[in-house]
Order: structure tokens, then C-alpha cells, then sequence
């Protein structure tokens, strides 16, 4: 699992953490995808979390949309765990 706004083994991926009411993962799933090439989205099953691994350089956009989504959904972007 990641940490919020941590890079990953891959340099040129950052990994966004996120918490959301269960019965709204899919449609979040849906619109993040939808944003072609923005992220690669993962859920672990039965826990209302999320894991965006967003390229570098497009940082800024996934946070624009999680905004957004924060607004419409309840995403929310989760601090780093150490």
C-alpha cells in the first residue's frame, strides 16, 4: 500500500491516498479512469479507501479532480502514514 502523496518504487509515479464512502467507489473509479491516462485507480475490497498512482507531471490535474470529487462525493485525500 502507499502513502499519501509519497513517490513509489517507480520514480515517475506518485501515489494519492484516499478515504470515501463505500457506495461510491466505482462511480469515482469511473471518472478518474474516464481522465484518460491520469491515474491507475486500485481499492482494496471492503474498505471505503482508494489508491490513485498518478505520473509525474499530472500531479496538479489529480488534485484538481479530487477536489472536485471531495465536493461531489466526500473524497478524501489522506495524510502520509509513516
Amino acid at each position: 500500500m502507499c502513502h499519501a502523496m509519497e513517490f513509489t518504487e517507480d520514480p515517475g509515479c506518485l501515489c494519492l491516498r484516499f478515504r470515501l464512502p463505500k457506495e461510491q467507489i466505482k462511480y469515482v473509479k469511473w471518472i478518474v479512469e474516464a481522465h484518460d491516462g491520469l491515474a491507475v485507480v486500485s481499492s482494496p475490497r471492503g474498505r471505503g479507501e482508494m489508491e490513485w498512482m498518478v505520473p509525474v507531471g499530472l500531479e496538479e490535474e489529480a488534485l484538481v479532480l479530487a477536489a472536485a470529487l471531495r465536493d461531489e462525493v466526500g473524497l478524501e485525500l489522506l495524510p502520509p502514514s509513516d
